[in-house]
């Protein structure tokens, strides 16, 4: 292929691909801003509030990401940020999200960000950056955990539409492996966690107002 015909190729791969990616939009119907923070709660009210954080097992501090029961409670702060040098997030966007400082305890590593970690050993609460990671625990159901974890599962997270108004979050890890949903699991105590299942949470995003932000309140903390 010569030079000018391979660059047209990559040019129109590039649209292809960017024509398949949508913005995603809060509840107002607003563009998601690349580092923009989000309470992320479920599309529909009846299934409970949204997502803050819980201690669970031998954890230190508040680790797992968990449902609040309570429609009422938005749960804690998100802040979703891409690596990419982007103004707004789209489907196809690959992500972090961190939890917001000065709204968890002081024993959770700030920014906290999502991950997955297979194990339960290896915990610890030092105060780096920190971010949404996957854990596999004994019972085989892989959580999302802020990291803090040695055993963290690499990979990524997307935003994926899910009807004309919401949206759900999945899990795409570097083996190749088919992206997965995130969803709920509750344990024998009631208790919601956010976890890789089939069934995923349906959810919106509701735009996190700077004095909110602003405000040191630990009230959104689910404790364990």
């Amino acid at each position: 292929m010569k030079p000018s015909s391979f660059a047209l190729f990559f040019l129109f791969a590039i649209i292809a691909s960017s024509a398949k990616a949508q913005f995603v939009l809060d509840v107002k119907g607003n563009i998601v801003v690349n580092g923009g923070t989000y309470y992320i709660i479920p599309y529909i009210w009846a299934l409970g509030g949204g997502l803050g954080l819980a201690k669970t097992g031998n954890e230190a501090c508040p680790l797992s990401v968990v449902q609040s029961p309570a429609e009422v409670d938005n749960g804690l702060p998100w802040t979703i940020m891409s690596p990419l040098r982007i103004l707004h997030i789209t489907t196809n966007t690959r992500l972090d999200f961190f939890a917001v400082k000065g709204k968890v305890p002081s024993c959770v590593p700030v920014p906290s960000k999502w991950t997955i970690v297979e194990g339960d050993d290896g915990i610890s609460c030092v105060p780096v950056p920190s971010k949404w990671t996957i854990v596999e625990g004994d019972d085989g159901i892989k959580y999302v955990k802020i990291r803090g974890f040695k055993n963290t599962l690499q990979g990524w997270f997307k935003i994926q539409k899910y009807n004309s108004i919401a949206y759900k979050i999945v899990f795409c890890p570097v083996n190749g492996d088919s992206c997965r949903n995130l969803g709920i699991s509750r344990d024998e105590h009631g208790k919601r966690f956010l976890v890789i299942t089939d069934d995923p949470l349906v959810v919106i995003f509701v735009k996190v107002e700077s004095s909110e932000v602003s405000e040191q309140v630990i009230k959104n903390v689910v404790e364990a």
